[in-house]
């Protein structure tokens, strides 16, 4: 397609008989028992294992996915390696290979960021730039690399201006941009049986951590992108979701979000789960809306204690690669999935490795406050703070506080997991529907 080569994919005689008549066209197909005549008409080439461009034993074929198979040749022809792959080194090579696949892939993605940084134009340019931040610092994870500082920099100053400056609140008009709308959307979608499952501080690296423990399901995944609301703390944004209200959760104390979810969809017969609540099928019987809480982002992030100095999340994530494995998870997609649900999977806000500034928020004038950020009404007060004010559209009488930069209003020097501010960790989130 890069190259604009013209190309058919098919299994279906008739449709390789049609393809042949068309000049210049290749067509792939599996090793089918083609027609004599036909073999006049095209160059026919078999691929087999002799066509490789490797050295490779067929019993180790079958070790190897297919994905593992392309990197393998790419970086053996690259690395111009003429060593035959066999049962004793096939797994050095495919490691050695990932390992290529995955710092070509990082070099062409910090180009891209710092390209993307510089043309914000509109809410949509931060979403995309907030997706592609997201893989960037879950492949350094992969090759456990840490962030670049000049990434860093360059992707939050550019960023943080345009939020500030209010960029983001027209995504409030589009039907599917914000946190809030994922109720509506699904209303309209007008399932007869759904779940919606919130995964509480998943930002768009941590999905796609959790995307890698379920890649070997059947799983297939829609994805999308959606803001948060700011501040970035659960009272506010989690609650938006199950409220579908971006206004009055600026206005809670507490948060009743099953009340919430129920009310919203009650023409449903509904209920709410906690990870490890659905244990057999038998709960599922007669419902029709599921609601499900999962906290192993935010309680691994808040208990995850960093080194002093720290700027990437792999310890974290270390951590939160152990819990997966002896999760529920996979078996509760799974049996919502068989039982014929749609599954939506969502989050209220991602997280963010920042550094005690200690600078305190006079309590007399905080309404609600997170490590990251603080609601106050609004007040001359506020410019006494080194901090950033941010403006919530559709509440004209509050305004933000958000520790500026990479900082928390905590302990000076203390590093930690946190969130509540505007960086695009903490901003962007999926939003996906599973299928199989």
């Amino acid at each position: 397609s890069e190259k604009q080569i013209r190309f058919s994919i098919t299994n279906d005689i008739q449709k390789v008989l049609e393809d042949v008549k068309t000049k210049q066209i290749i067509v792939v197909l599996p090793d089918l028992d083609l027609p004599a005549y036909l073999k006049h008409k095209a160059t026919v080439v078999h691929f087999d294992i002799q066509k490789l461009p490797i050295s490779i034993e067929p019993d180790v074929l079958p070790l190897l996915s297919l994905p593992e198979l392309a990197m393998l040749i790419e970086y053996m022809n690259n690395a111009e390696i003429l060593q035959l792959v066999d049962r004793s080194n096939y797994r050095q090579y495919a490691d050695e290979a990932r390992r290529y696949f995955l710092r070509n892939e990082l070099g062409k993605i910090r180009k891209e960021l710092l390209e993307k940084s510089h043309s914000i134009l509109g809410y949509s340019e931060i979403l995309e730039l907030g997706k592609l931040w997201g893989k960037y610092v879950y492949l350094c994870n992969k090759v456990k690399e840490i962030p670049e500082n000049e990434i860093i920099t360059a992707i939050d100053s550019s960023s943080e201006q345009k939020i500030l400056g209010g960029i983001i609140h027209n995504a409030f008009y589009e039907p599917l941009k914000t946190v809030d709308k994922i109720v509506p959307y699904i209303k309209k979608q007008n399932p007869a049986r759904f779940a919606l499952i919130c995964f509480d501080a998943m930002g768009i690296a941590e999905w796609y951590l959790l995307k890698d423990y379920l890649s070997d399901c059947d799983f297939h995944f829609f994805e999308n992108a959606l803001f948060a609301l700011i501040p970035t703390m659960t009272l506010i944004s989690r609650s938006a979701i199950f409220y579908g209200n971006a206004e009055t959760v600026y206005d809670l104390r507490y948060s009743n979000e099953d009340k919430a979810f129920f009310q919203k969809f009650s023409n449903y017969t509904s209920t709410s789960f906690r990870e490890g609540d659905l244990m057999q099928r038998d709960q599922l019987l007669g419902i029709e809306a599921v609601k499900i809480i999962y906290n192993v982002f935010d309680e691994l992030g808040h208990k995850t204690i960093l080194p002093p100095g720290e700027k990437s999340k792999n310890v974290f994530f270390t951590n939160v690669k152990i819990y997966l494995e002896r999760s529920t998870i996979k078996d509760d997609l799974k049996m919502l999935l068989d039982d014929g649900f749609r599954v939506w999977l969502c989050s209220d806000h991602g997280t963010v490795v920042a550094t005690g500034n200690g600078q305190k928020i006079d309590k007399y004038l905080i309404e609600t406050s997170c490590k990251r950020a603080t609601i106050i009404e609004k007040s001359d007060l506020a410019k006494f703070y080194d901090v950033n004010q941010y403006e919530i559209p559709f509440v004209k009488n509050k305004i933000v506080l958000l520790a500026k930069d990479r900082t928390s209003f905590s302990y000076k020097n203390k590093v930690e997991v946190t969130h509540g501010g505007i960086t695009l960790d903490e901003l962007v989130v999926p939003f996906i529907e599973v299928r199989r």
